[in-house]
């Protein structure tokens, strides 16, 4: 399997890989530090873009990433990335960022769809609800996802951002008996 997990490939043949190594890691949290200064940065306080470079360089990150309680994804063009998007816990987007030239070509929806792939595996039967916080940026590209705003726009550490989740579902078919 080597460094990532299985490769999937969007319509616009693009690498979407589980990335399962520390060093596949590191270039996937620098798109997203480059994306979030220049879309996010500039309405955030410098608290909230303090707080949001603590979370994406501390340790936290990388043990969540190490025990398996954040899985990420990275979709590359050749072997460049140019989005990311991680989950927490099976069930919530913790980041998601696509580089700039490759905003609204599918990438983020791509890896989406591998995202509630994987929460849906994890699901035994049933429904449940993949959430995110997301920033006023980001909201419109969530709704197309198909999320919904579950709280009002909340302030944590300087990061400003709203609640929404979606729902997913495991199939009958897919269900185990």
């Amino acid at each position: 399997m080597g460094l990532f997990g299985r490769t999937v490939y969007t319509e616009n043949r693009y690498a979407i890989k589980r990335i399962i190594s520390e060093k596949d890691l590191v270039p996937a949290l620098k798109l997203a530090e480059e994306v979030f200064m220049r879309f996010e940065a500039p309405y955030f306080s410098e608290r909230g873009v303090e707080s949001f470079r603590s979370f994406l360089w501390g340790k936290r990150l990388r043990e969540m990433f190490r025990c398996g309680e954040m899985a990420v994804w990275g979709c590359y063009d050749r072997d460049e990335p140019i989005g990311m998007m991680a989950l927490r816990g099976g069930s919530h987007i913790s980041l998601a960022f696509v580089r700039a030239d490759f905003q609204r070509r599918g990438v983020g929806s791509a890896l989406f769809r591998e995202v509630k792939k994987y929460a849906v595996r994890k699901l035994r039967h049933g429904k449940m609800l993949i959430t995110v916080n997301a920033s006023d940026y980001g909201i419109p590209f969530y709704r197309a996802m198909g999320f919904a705003e579950i709280d009002m726009r909340t302030v944590t550490d300087g990061v400003e951002y709203t609640p929404m989740a979606a729902e997913i579902r495991k199939c009958k078919q897919n269900a185990r008996p």
